[in-house]
């Protein structure tokens, strides 16, 4: 599906969380394939997820909550505050 395509919802809930990611992996000065190490997920798809190009599963967000040592309600709480303009 183009970019152009997908609901401004939709687009909304994917740069929340794509901020959110980026983030924090900058925070604790993680590179992508750190991250995707500690996921066991590929660099590429974390790449995509923090351009917003991809949607963020149930499992993915919560294999990154722990990789950055938090639960998955705080990382999305966290989330939450970059759709409120944060």
């Amino acid at each position: 599906m183009p970019q152009s395509a997908i609901d401004p919802f939709e687009q909304a809930l994917r740069r929340m969380f794509a901020n959110a990611i980026s983030k924090c992996r900058r925070d604790l000065d993680l590179s992508q394939e750190a991250l995707a190490e500690l996921t066991d997920m590929s660099t590429s798809y974390i790449s995509l997820l923090e351009r917003g190009q991809r949607n963020l599963t149930i499992l993915a967000a919560s294999r990154i909550a722990n990789a950055y040592g938090m639960k998955l309600s705080d990382f999305v709480a966290l989330a939450e505050t970059y759709g409120e303009g944060g």
